[in-house]
């Protein structure tokens, strides 16, 4: 019945550690936890509000410091872990061109949590998790989406799953 006991331990100590570490490392929890305080509530409006893509990466746009350099020095207070996970949120971003605030915010709220409560990756599809329909199919369809903007937000949507 000890035996029983620990490995039942063991099983819960690492599944808060997995769940834990998860946490940890969603960008968006990242973002409002050491930096909405001071700078805007969303990161995607930081990115591209107030920073530039550069060959040396994201930097500021008043400045022309990389983000990185800002981040490594202590702004922020944040592990070296959280940085990464930040900066390749918001090269993500950047990348992305603010597809969901243009085209879907007015009905959707936002990205992470839309994501989060109403989808579901099954066998790496991207599926309404109530609906069962294929999301890229149904986004040819839908929000005034071209084909590659579909495309996109796919992609998009995905992190949101696969970031938490």
């Amino acid at each position: 019945m000890k035996q029983f006991f620990h490995i039942g331990i063991a099983i819960s100590v690492a599944f808060w550690a997995v769940f834990l570490n998860a946490q940890q490392s969603d960008p968006h929890l990242i973002y409002e936890e050491n930096c909405a305080e001071c700078h805007v509530p969303h990161a995607g409006d930081f990115v591209s509000d107030k920073l530039v893509a550069t060959d040396d990466g994201l930097a500021g746009k008043a400045s022309g410091r990389p983000v990185i350099d800002y981040l490594k020095a202590g702004h922020g207070k944040l592990s070296d872990q959280e940085i990464d996970v930040l900066i390749e949120q918001f090269e993500f971003i950047q990348g992305t061109g603010r597809l969901f605030k243009e085209k879907c915010i007015i009905c959707h709220d936002n990205a992470a949590k839309f994501a989060r409560l109403k989808l579901i990756l099954r066998d790496d599809i991207l599926t309404g998790r109530y609906t069962d329909r294929d999301v890229a199919e149904f986004l040819l369809q839908h929000g005034r989406l071209d084909a590659f903007e579909a495309q996109k937000m796919v992609e998009v949507l995905k992190r949101q799953l696969q970031v938490r």
